[in-house]
């Protein structure tokens, strides 16, 4: 029977557990190197990948303008030729459509700017400026009474001088007017009717153009494009109608820029304009 040495075993056993360990820890070395690679191979190849898309990216955008700025010349060249052998649309002169029409949709237009009170806020609106005539007289009172108080007086005296400043400070509400509004009701029906008006006249004359393939003005066609788009021709119509108005209420003659500069003041105008402006990107897209 052989003596094994108890000490001697558990040695070897340490031993082997080290080398294994050592073993293990030079195969995790490795894995991580190898993963370290992989993750450098893999940034590289996203890197690559993202300078090509962007490349990519960048001549498709120069064909995209490309292909833009051949449809403008050949828009402009379809002028040409049409305008030698084509009749032209006339939207420029408006003899149906005279001053006092224009001026009754200024006038309805104007009207709708103003503010207007209902019932109970005309009754709130004078009572606001029967409180504020009272403050009124008080701070005038008050102001008055300064000059005559006596030097020591110094509380009493900034009592009064704050009543006249708070006063000062403040603006008398606007007085609702019964007549005012009676009159700008009126504006409105009057305005209504008159754009109602102008527009059928612009409209009928805007169908009758291209129902006999007339040749559009300049800036008619650099704003609503040379044709209805597909499925649009209804809103295209109602636009147009829109563009003409504007550009008769606002005496616009430039022969390439439908509605001219925009407008600074906001308002009806204002708001008109840009809505045009968006309508119109919409329809000249391709």
């Amino acid at each position: 029977m052989m003596n094994i040495d108890p000490v001697k075993a558990l040695d070897d056993k340490v031993e082997r557990l080290k080398k294994d360990i050592k073993s293990l820890g030079s195969r995790i070395d490795n894995a991580q190197t190898d993963a370290a690679q992989q993750q450098l191979s893999t940034t590289n190849a996203l890197r690559d990948t993202t300078r090509k898309i962007t490349k990519t990216n960048d001549r498709v955008t120069e064909l995209a303008e490309s292909v833009h700025r051949l449809e403008r010349l050949l828009v402009a060249l379809n002028r040409k030729v049409r305008a030698g052998e084509t009749q032209k649309a006339d939207f420029d002169t408006w003899p149906e459509i005279g001053k006092p029409l224009i001026a009754r949709i200024l006038a309805g237009q104007e009207a709708y700017a103003r503010k207007t009170f209902t019932p109970q806020e005309a009754k709130d609106t004078r009572k606001a400026i029967a409180e504020f005539d009272r403050k009124a007289h008080e701070a005038i009172d008050a102001a008055e009474a300064l000059t005559n108080l006596p030097p020591n007086a110094e509380s009493l005296w900034r009592k009064k001088y704050k009543q006249w400043r708070t006063i000062t400070q403040q603006e008398r509400p606007e007085a609702p007017n019964d007549e005012s509004h009676a009159k700008d009701t009126a504006a409105k029906s009057a305005g209504n009717e008159a754009v109602a008006e102008a527009r059928e006249l612009i409209r009928a004359r805007i169908e009758d153009a291209v129902a006999r393939d007339l040749l559009f003005p300049a800036w008619f066609e650099n704003m609503l494009g040379p044709a209805a788009p597909p499925g649009k021709a209804d809103d295209w119509l109602y636009t147009a109608t829109d563009v003409v108005l504007y550009r008769l209420l606002h005496d616009v003659t430039s022969p390439a820029d439908a509605l001219g500069p925009a407008p600074q003041e906001q308002g009806h105008r204002r708001n008109l304009h840009d809505r045009l402006i968006v309508e119109c990107a919409d329809y000249r897209k391709p």
